[in-house]
C-alpha cells in the first residue's frame, strides 16, 4: 500500500506531506507538482555534518544547525530527529525513527519551515500575525511572552487568524505582506480553560507541554495574504495599570526589537546581511510599539478594543 500524500498550503506555499501539518488549509491535487515536498528517512539514513553553523542548548531544548558536504542544510534534536534541506530548497527530508514521528509535524512548521524559508529569501519573525477591524496586526515577544495566548483571547472576539508562532513577510507595493501560515495556537491547560472553556478538549503536542488549538480560518481574509499594518511588542504592566501602547518605536530601537524577533529564535549566526537589510525596511514601512498590559483574564476585552482602533 503506497503512503497517503497530505497537500497543504502554507507561508505561500503548496506542501506536500506523508503525515498532515497543523494548521495547513487543505488543497486538492489537480496534477501541479507541489512547491515543497516533505519526505520520511530512517534513522540509517542520518546526515553528518561538515561544518557546525550552532551550539546546541539542552537547556532550552535548542538544536544544532550545520551543512553537510554537499550543501545541505541540517538540524538536528539530539540524534533523534533531523531535519534536511537540500540546496535546491524545495525538499525538507525528515530523518528519525519511526516512533519519533509524533514530534515531527509541530516542529516542521516551525523550525523547519522557518529555515526553509530564510534559504529562499523571505522574512521570518517569532510571533502571530490577525486580521483586527480591518488591519493586519503582528504580536511579537520572546518565548513565553504570551504571544499565542493572547492572539487566542482575540480571535474568541473576532479577530481573524493568519499565522501563529512563525509569521512570514514578503515585499509587496512599497510594504509587506503576511504569507497565511499555520493557525495551530500552542496554549497551556489554564489559557485553554480561560479562554475556550473548561469542557473544552484539545491534542497535546508530544514535544512541549502545550494544547493545540487549531483555528484554521474560513473567511477569505485568513486565506490570503494580508498587507501588514502594524506591530505590536508584548509588555508588562503593572496590576490596575490598563492596556497602554507607546508611540512608534524609533527605527534603530525598533530595528533592535525586530532582530530579536527573528526567527528561527536562538539562531543569530544564520542572520544574513539580505535578512537584516529587509528588517530595516519593515521598521521603515510598518510602525513598531510597545503593548503593556497586566496579565489579568480581565484585561483582555480592553486589549481587544485597544488593539482594533
Amino acid at each position: 500500500m503506497g503512503v497517503i500524500a497530505h497537500r497543504c498550503r502554507l507561508f505561500g506555499l503548496t506542501i506536500e506531506s506523508p503525515f498532515p501539518l497543523p494548521g495547513g488549509v487543505a488543497v486538492p491535487h489537480p496534477g501541479r507538482a507541489p512547491d515543497v515536498t516533505i519526505h520520511w528517512e530512517r534513522e540509517s539514513q542520518w546526515r553528518e555534518f561538515a561544518v557546525a553553523m550552532t551550539i546546541p542548548d539542552a537547556r532550552e531544548g535548542r538544536p544544532l544547525v550545520g551543512e553537510t558536504p554537499e550543501g545541505a542544510l541540517c538540524v538536528e534534536w539530539e540524534r533523534e530527529v533531523q531535519f534536511v534541506i537540500p540546496p535546491d530548497n524545495d525538499r525538507i527530508i525528515v530523518v528519525c525513527r519511526p516512533s519519533k514521528l509524533a514530534f515531527v509535524p509541530a516542529a516542521l512548521i516551525g523550525v523547519g519551515m522557518g529555515l526553509l524559508l530564510h534559504r529562499r529569501g523571505l522574512l521570518c519573525l517569532h510571533g502571530a500575525a490577525l486580521r483586527i477591524n480591518g488591519r493586519t496586526i503582528a504580536l511579537l515577544g520572546e518565548s513565553g511572552a504570551g504571544k499565542s495566548t493572547t492572539s487566542a483571547a482575540l480571535i474568541i472576539r473576532g479577530a481573524i487568524p493568519l499565522s501563529d508562532d512563525l509569521v512570514v513577510l514578503r515585499p509587496q507595493d512599497g510594504g509587506f505582506v503576511v504569507e497565511p501560515g499555520s493557525a495551530g495556537f500552542r496554549l497551556d491547560e489554564t489559557a485553554t480553560e480561560k479562554i475556550l472553556g473548561a469542557d473544552t478538549t484539545l491534542a497535546r503536542l508530544p514535544w512541549v507541554d502545550k494544547l493545540l488549538w487549531d483555528a484554521t480560518p474560513t473567511h477569505p481574509q485568513g486565506t490570503q495574504p494580508q498587507m501588514l499594518d502594524a506591530i505590536y511588542l508584548l509588555g508588562d504592566a503593572g496590576d490596575g495599570e490598563g492596556v497602554q501602547i507607546g508611540p512608534p518605536l524609533p527605527p534603530l530601537t525598533a530595528l533592535r526589537e525586530l532582530m530579536e524577533a527573528w526567527y528561527p529564535p536562538g539562531f543569530k549566526p544564520l542572520l544574513t546581511q539580505a535578512r537584516l537589510d529587509d528588517l530595516r525596511a519593515v521598521v521603515e514601512r510598518v510602525p513598531a510599539r510597545i503593548v503593556r498590559f497586566p496579565r489579568q483574564w480581565d484585561i483582555l476585552p480592553g486589549l481587544y478594543e485597544a488593539l482594533a482602533q
